[in-house]
């Protein structure tokens, strides 16, 4: 019996990997298993929208974010958003902050949807948290939601936003 010649193996296997990675077919039933669980919970029912006209209507947004990704939650009238700003608006953002109070160390957890970045920096602390300074969120607030804060996640130009209503 004649054995195929290495090359010939080689480009088999190759073909073989290229069109089992096209499949994507147990992906996306996988997405919806993590959909469906994720569903129970409760936190599924709210979708991360990505639409900042969209959040526009729930809280002021001062100056133009360049990522933005958010969710509200019905159940307890609470809308977390995590925006990056330019560095120069970021440090604005701060400035004006800060006319409402000092800064506070805070700890936050990665949620599932934030931005890669984020989910990185969060298990590179071990705790699945990210650090930052938050602040009173007086410029974002909107009736109803006139209560939270906005953290700045350290070392980056991305803030979390966080109101709810009383």
């Amino acid at each position: 019996m004649k054995s195929l010649p290495n090359d010939l193996i080689l480009a088999l296997f190759l073909c073989a990997v290229s069109f089992a990675a096209c499949g994507g077919g147990e992906t996306n039933n996988n997405a919806r298993t993590t959909s469906n669980a994720a569903n129970r919970t409760g936190e599924g029912l709210t979708v991360a929208k990505t639409n900042v006209e969209e959040l526009s209507l729930l809280v002021k947004v001062p100056y133009e974010a360049e990522d933005i990704v958010w969710k509200e939650y019905a159940a307890g009238k609470k809308v977390i958003a995590v925006l990056r700003f330019s560095p120069a608006d970021a440090n604005k953002v701060v400035a004006n902050a800060e006319k409402y109070g000092g800064a506070e160390n805070v700890n936050l957890p990665v949620e599932t949807w934030f931005p890669g970045e984020l989910i990185a920096q969060g298990e590179m602390s071990g705790d699945s948290a990210l650090k930052g300074l938050g602040y009173n969120a007086n410029d974002f607030y909107l009736a109803p939601y006139t209560i939270g804060k906005i953290t700045r996640i350290e070392a980056t130009d991305y803030f979390v936003l966080e109101v709810s209503a009383p």
